[in-house]
């Protein structure tokens, strides 16, 4: 036997070795519960441990399963990191948490030398969100091996949010009352979120990505969910985005559809007109629901702009400096903050570093706030990534493909205006929402042979 043979058989053998440590994987009932309660916990943010350390602390649902996440981690750390290294936009994400994980020790010494060592360990728990969310979708995509499993995490996600989206209406006619402690009903001006995060934009995001799910699931004929559960998550979500009154989510929402009729404009004017049919004939039964949605948009978008002649002379500018709400003056100030100690472009100045003169905690711009924090090497890293989905080839699979890259474009758009694919506090889950259904969505090329 030559070497080349030799070799052919350690291959056959590490690939049958792989493959029956992803079965092991697929036999962990209990990590699928645990996985399961991962994404029920990005659509239920209230609190379920409070504590004090820094003031009024506390711990979330993700919190607490993270560290069976973990567990679960170390015991499949070998097959966990062939999968890793096998797939791109995987490899890439993790190395820009590995880059995180170097960027914090600068944080940590910024809160030594500022002696806030407290917000040094506030940060480490946001790196910990990170890893968690990452390493969850991780074991959500080998449990969509199996094609039951998908079918399960799918319902999940479009169940739960539509959950929310009714007790969210319901709090706009006052039937259910607001969930959030005194604390939140200040900062937030008593938004109604449901169970989600009282940042309008969780809100909005996250009925926007699980109407894009909803919609390649719709498309995708390879599987077989309950279509009128489906057109119902649809019509809701879309309702929901337009009541969340975020004007990052209209954008991500109209992004997304101007993709959708590019690329598949039969598909686009079928779906619409059957989702839009649903939309206002929920609307008209109900003609409260209409004027809840006019209240919003009039008070969100219409009013805000103070030259309506700018829409019709396509001044974007001027547009974007009336319903920014004070976002182009922190990226502007940022860059400028960049350009003037270009020490820091290089590798940034720290993981949610906010020891710095730059103006605001945040830029409210991820390609400006990347590099701030973690420099350009972080930004490569990060828009690496992100990058990468749209170039996988789905093949065959045409409405999860349109849904995913539709979904990237979106939020390569609407990161200008802000840090929502991030790990930031009044973000909660969405991060972790994002890579579970960009998981489902690439899943279901991997074939377990």
């Amino acid at each position: 036997m030559n070497r080349t043979e030799l070799n052919s058989q350690k291959l056959e053998r590490l690939k049958m070795s792989f493959r029956i440590s992803l079965l092991l994987i697929l036999k962990e009932r209990m990590l699928l519960y645990v996985v399961s309660g991962m994404i029920i916990s990005f659509f239920y943010n209230l609190p379920v441990i409070k504590y004090s350390v820094t003031g009024e602390n506390e711990f979330r649902l993700y919190d607490v399963l993270g560290v069976f996440v973990f567990y679960y981690y170390f015991k499949f750390y070998k097959t966990i990191s062939i999968l890793i290294k096998g797939i791109n936009y995987l490899k890439l994400l993790h190395r820009f948490i590995i880059w995180a994980g170097f960027g914090i020790i600068l944080t940590l010494l910024f809160s030594i030398a500022n002696d806030r060592i407290s917000f040094f360990f506030q940060v480490l728990l946001y790196l910990y969100h990170f890893w968690v969310f990452y390493l969850s979708s991780i074991f959500i995509y080998v449990f969509c091996l199996n094609p039951i499993n998908r079918k399960w995490f799918v319902y999940v996600i479009v169940v739960g949010s539509m959950i929310v989206g009714v007790i969210v209406i319901l709090q706009n006619f006052r039937i259910v009352p607001f969930l959030w402690s005194d604390l939140y009903r200040s900062a937030y001006s008593g938004f109604n979120s449901g169970t989600l995060g009282p940042n309008k934009i969780v809100l909005g995001m996250t009925s926007f990505i699980v109407f894009v799910l909803s919609i390649g699931v719709y498309l995708e004929k390879s599987i077989r969910i309950n279509k009128t559960v489906i057109i119902v998550s649809i019509a809701l979500n879309l309702y929901i985005v337009m009541l969340s009154g975020s004007r990052t989510a209209y954008l991500a929402l109209l992004i997304f559809l101007i993709y959708f009729a590019v690329f598949s404009t039969l598909k686009f004017s079928y779906v619409t007109i059957l989702v839009l049919g649903l939309f206002f004939l929920t609307i008209n039964i109900n003609g409260d629901l209409f004027k809840k949605i006019d209240e919003v948009i009039s008070n969100r978008v219409t009013d805000k702009i103070k030259n309506k002649e700018s829409i019709e002379e396509g001044k974007v500018g001027e547009l974007y400096s009336d319903l920014g709400s004070g976002r182009d003056r922190l990226s502007t100030g940022n860059l400028y903050y960049l350009l003037e100690n270009p020490q820091i472009i290089p590798f940034g100045m720290g993981f949610v570093n906010r020891f710095s003169n730059a103006p605001g905690l945040s830029a409210h711009n991820m390609y400006i706030q990347v590099v701030r924090e973690l420099g350009i090497v972080g930004f490569v890293l990060y828009f690496g990534w992100l990058l990468s989905y749209l170039f996988i080839d789905f093949k065959q699979f045409k409405g999860f493909s349109l849904a995913l890259k539709g979904l990237i474009f979106s939020m390569l758009v609407t990161l200008f205006f802000g840090e929502h694919l991030y790990i930031y506090r009044p973000l909660f889950g969405f991060l972790g929402l994002f890579l579970v259904i960009s998981n489902i969505f690439v899943s279901i090329l991997h074939k377990n042979e």
